[in-house]
């Protein structure tokens, strides 16, 4: 078969279009098959058992400190390669608060992926990673600026900091709590 100088050009477009699909389809496929570290994850086993304790939040339209109670259930899953946390939080007997994240370390990334979903509706995948001082410090981008929340637990005491920064290094507090380990 004899051909064109036009079919002959088809050819070769048509041959690099599905050249560059399967480059996208491998990228995209790599980018949702992170692998996933067990080892750092036992950096984060202090975390596994039951805690509960107080805290409160800064209420958005009053700019008043709201108390709570609350639980925190934290389990192992896949043979450590991850966290499942789970929180709930009540005031006056009426649950304002409850989320569920998984937690892993994507080593891909170099750091752990923190994936959470709360009782409102809302999803948010943030990022995690000790600091310095040993702290956990994980947090996400907003529209108005960045939430960031510090992690430190000292033997069966969980301490939790929420902040919010329009700037990236001016910080305003947006909760706090502490907790002891019953389980």
């Amino acid at each position: 078969m004899k051909t064109t100088p036009l079919l002959h050009s088809m050819q070769h477009f048509i041959l690099g279009m599905m050249i560059v699909a399967a480059s996208l389809i491998s990228q995209k496929t790599q980018a949702q098959n992170a692998r996933i570290s067990k080892d750092e994850m036992q950096k984060l086993s202090g975390w596994v058992g039951e805690w509960k304790g107080e805290g409160w939040q800064m209420d958005q339209q009053t700019r008043q400190k709201i108390t709570f109670t609350v639980v925190e259930k934290v389990e192992q899953r896949l043979d450590g390669m991850a966290l499942i946390v789970e929180g709930k939080g009540s005031s006056n007997g009426t649950l304002g608060h409850h989320a569920m994240a998984m937690v892993y370390y994507n080593a891909d990334a170099g750091h752990y992926d923190f994936h959470s979903l709360v009782m409102q509706g809302h999803s948010t995948m943030a990022k995690g990673e000790f600091n310095d001082k040993g702290e956990f410090v994980w947090g996400f981008k907003v529209p108005q600026g960045e939430v960031r929340y510090v992690i430190t637990i000292e033997g069966d005491t969980w301490t939790e900091k929420g902040a919010f920064s329009m700037d990236g290094s001016t910080w305003y507090p947006t909760m706090e709590m502490q907790l002891k380990r019953v389980k």
